[in-house]
């Protein structure tokens, strides 16, 4: 345990009963972690969030289910929250807890029309924004094969991991949590200029994508 105070972990004032919230952070993340510390602690939420040296690759979700297994093993038999630190809870989160199953988390399916016309798909997207573990053999299976398909170099960051875990892990069982009404998320990463090329793709497709849909909406299309 480190005696800086500014690399410790933060802990909520409320004792951990059957569930807690788990999240993570690194030094330059702390004023963020301790704004989402203070806004669980208005809806006496219990909490912890590890604080995590910086990774030579800068920010990395991969670590994601990494924090979770650490979780799962101080808080052995307790169910685990996982939520992102620039999350804004609004509500009490306790029933979110009572799901059934091993692992909640959710998994989005839109259609995608591929460039020849009669071609479409079913593209499927997972979040970990929010995701949920009982103190489950399954459940630390999922988040062990999840944590090894981040070590998988040709995936994209945490969340196309987490939906190749979801496929590929036999024996747990998900629930799917939709989206959680008692949160909001805003990006801690909305503000940050795109650096590299894939970046820049990224937001020019993000752009176009949000365009489609707000188009399609407006034309009362895709409901």
């Amino acid at each position: 345990m480190t005696s800086d105070p500014s690399e410790a972990d933060i802990k909520g004032s409320v004792q951990a009963d059957n569930w807690l919230v788990v999240g993570w952070f690194t030094p330059d993340y702390r004023a963020l972690a301790e704004n989402f510390a203070a806004n669980l602690e208005v809806y006496r939420t219990p909490f912890h969030l590890f604080s995590k040296s910086k990774s030579e690759k800068g920010w990395n979700t991969w670590r994601k289910p990494s924090v979770v297994l650490e979780a799962m093993s101080v808080y052995p038999d307790k169910t685990i929250v996982l939520m992102d630190v620039d999350c804004i809870l609004n509500g009490d989160i306790a029933p979110l807890t009572g799901i059934g199953g091993d692992v909640g988390i959710r998994v989005n399916a839109r259609r995608a029309r591929l460039l020849w016309p009669m071609h479409k798909r079913v593209v499927l997207k997972a979040t970990s924004q929010v995701a949920v573990f009982h103190p489950t053999e399954g459940a630390k299976r999922f988040a062990s094969e999840w944590e090894r398909q981040c070590a998988q170099t040709h995936y994209s960051g945490d969340e196309a991991a987490m939906l190749q875990a979801f496929l590929t892990v036999p024996g747990v069982a998900f629930t799917q949590i939709g989206r959680p009404a008692m949160v909001d998320h805003e990006s801690a990463h909305a503000d940050r200029k795109p650096r590299t090329l894939k970046e820049r793709l990224k937001a020019i497709e993000r752009r176009f994508r949000t365009g489609r849909t707000q188009a399609a909406k407006e034309a009362g299309l895709g409901r």
